[in-house]
């Protein structure tokens, strides 16, 4: 608009025209003669003529759905091709959501009510007191009307306004006799001057034709976003029940933690420091009549206690590393990837400090992950990408290793994802058989 604007306005000048055909107007004029040649314009035409094949297939899976399940219901059978119907629903709303997305540039996403276990029947009540469930049937029987009679709509538009607009060429290349009629009667244009005058009402039939399909797109995809989007209950819902997994888990996660910091305090360090005291009161008790045994208790001593302390510091990086407080997350990086047997490359980009539980969590996914290359992967080596993405903290762990890692296992992958997903953040794992490996976190790092 910077430069069509100064055009326009010498245009206007140089043209002479008067003063109340303000550059609004002109601009709206121009805005309705070029909307054929928009992108706009033919990104609806396909939404409609996808909307008809969707309205098809829509209209064979609900009939077939409804009467297969209704006809069935009275029987054990009925219920679990129900909910086999309902999640087949689903998958047809989930392209319909895509291709209303499509017009619309913006995501559409469906939120359906997760059960509250495992099992069939707790699947089953959630799959009938979902809201969403009834929502998607209901706009499956919408598209298969609507979106029928707006295909064919669009289709007959376009081929009425073609037809008309290339007629003077068909005048002069067909035969009269062969010409179909314009109107009853067999009525023909048999002059250049009728020829012309349908080719211009082509011109006109296509300028209307555009604004019409597009009116006919934004109806059918409002419909659908109505639809097919969550309500702002379903949203506010989803939200907690989302809330109270990832707290939940949180939960588990913080007390096993706690469980496994008191296994290796009482296992390691407190075995260690009751050694310590057994053996200086043995040197105690030899001090006076053998001062070469005492000797030998206190070296053990110091031994045992130096050990100790080496255990206890081992913990306490296992619970926060002091370099991480002190000097940051690519300081606290580095000394994960110096200690990698395979060696790492490090690539840490951040303008500034991140929120302590946003570096935290970052550093233990940079630190399970290397773990996991180490012990696991086979690799030759690993790349470690920290980024800040807007509010965001992208945490990106990479090996050419032979790949088959799973979160879903319950291992420390599991462990990390209910870290990052306390935090409102994401850990996505990407390893197929053959490999490569790829560990990727979103951490939400807004102060």
């Amino acid at each position: 608009m910077g430069t069509t604007a100064p055009r326009l306005a010498r245009w206007h000048e140089d043209a002479g025209l008067p003063a109340s055909l303000s550059l609004a107007g002109m601009s709206a004029i121009a805005t309705i003669l070029t909307r054929p040649l928009r992108a706009a314009t033919w990104r609806e035409l396909a939404y409609l003529l996808l909307g008809g094949v969707m309205a098809v297939v829509a209209f064979t899976v609900v009939v077939t759905g409804i009467s297969t399940v209704a006809s069935l219901l009275i029987t054990l059978i009925g219920i679990p091709l129900f909910v086999g119907f309902a999640y087949v629903n689903r998958g047809l709303a989930w392209l319909e959501r895509r291709r209303t997305s499509f017009l619309l540039g913006e995501s559409v996403a469906g939120v359906y009510k997760p059960p509250a276990r495992r099992g069939f029947v707790p699947l089953l009540k959630a799959v009938v007191t979902d809201s969403q469930t009834w929502k998607d049937l209901a706009w499956l029987i919408v598209v298969s009307m609507v979106g029928f009679a707006f295909a064919v709509t669009a289709v007959t538009l376009w081929a009425t306004a073609l037809y008309l607009l290339s007629y003077p060429l068909w005048w002069w290349i067909v035969p009269d006799a062969a010409l179909p009629e314009l109107g009853g009667d067999d009525r023909r244009p048999d002059t250049w001057g009728w020829a012309a005058l349908a080719g211009a009402a082509g011109i006109v039939g296509i300028l209307l034709t555009t604004w019409i399909c597009a009116g006919l797109a934004r109806v059918q995809a409002l419909l659908a976003r109505l639809l097919l989007a969550p309500s702002e209950r379903q949203r506010l819902v989803g939200r907690v029940d989302e809330l109270s997994r990832t707290r939940a888990v949180a939960a588990d996660a913080q007390a096993a933690e706690l469980q496994r910091i008191e296994r290796d305090l009482h296992d390691g360090a407190q075995a260690r420091l009751v050694a310590v005291s057994m053996d200086l009161g043995r040197a105690q008790e030899k001090l006076e009549d053998d001062p070469e045994g005492a000797r030998r208790l206190v070296e053990s001593a110091h031994e045992e206690a130096r050990n100790a302390i080496v255990e206890l510091r081992q913990l306490v990086a296992g619970i926060y590393p002091a370099v991480l407080a002190d000097r940051g997350l690519d300081a606290a990086l580095s000394s994960v990837a110096a200690t990698s047997r395979v060696p790492v490359s490090l690539d840490v980009d951040l303008p500034a400090r991140v929120p302590p539980a946003a570096e935290v969590a970052a550093y233990f996914v940079v630190a399970e992950s290397i773990a996991n290359v180490n012990k696991h992967s086979g690799a030759a080596r690993a790349d470690v990408r920290v980024r800040a993405n807007g509010d965001e903290l992208v945490v990106e762990v990479s090996d050419d290793g032979h790949g088959g890692a799973d979160a879903s296992t319950g291992t420390g992958l599991a462990g990390l994802a209910a870290r990052v997903e306390a935090l409102d953040g994401r850990l996505r794992v990407a390893s197929p058989a053959g490999g490569p490996t790829v560990v990727r976190a979103e951490i939400p790092c807004a102060s």
